[in-house]
């Protein structure tokens, strides 16, 4: 995943590196319609997929498409490819970061990363692990708690797709 805080300049050299008419494709991290920049959980779990993530604060799908046309690209099609998301039959998105209580789930979830950011604390106080490890377990633990968060309120997708076209150039 390449992060660029300017969506427009990054768009634009996409768009200079494709012919006229050619096509790109992408998947963007945003967030919802549902989000609610008033809201201070809405706000504090947004705040904590970027800062765990490494991300320049999300944009909304308008965002990237007023971006993605202000950089010469004609925008075909744009969804957020996680909306049947909570379709009975359906396994979000999130599912793996949210963990379940089996042998395969159980790191995943809240006892799970307890007892792993414990061992990752008593190794850290012995000096087997390096210093500062037991802070980058807990921010990981709690990006992970971000993000099925935002998942199950529906307030932030990983994939938003959009299809779009080089402009051609006109004669």
């Amino acid at each position: 995943m390449w992060v660029a805080p300017d969506k427009i300049a990054c768009y634009s050299e996409v768009c200079r590196l494709i012919k006229p008419g050619g096509y790109f494709a992408t998947y963007e991290w945003c967030v919802t319609d549902k989000y609610d920049s008033n809201n201070p959980r809405h706000v504090a779990i947004r705040e904590g997929i970027e800062i765990g993530n490494g991300l320049p604060v999300l944009a909304t799908p308008q965002q990237v498409v007023a971006a993605l046309e202000k950089s010469g690209f004609e925008v075909l099609d744009h969804f957020n490819a996680q909306q049947h998301t909570h379709v009975p039959g359906q396994i979000p998105w999130y599912q793996t970061l949210a963990g379940q209580y089996t042998i395969e789930g159980f790191r995943m979830t809240f006892l799970g990363r307890t007892v792993t950011h414990l061992l990752v604390s008593s190794l850290e106080m012995l000096g087997i692990a390096p210093k500062g490890s037991t802070k980058v377990s807990q921010l990981l633990n709690q990006t992970a708690v971000d993000l099925v968060e935002g998942g199950k309120l529906e307030i932030f997708t990983p994939s938003y797709f959009v299809l779009a076209r080089k402009k051609q150039v006109e004669a």
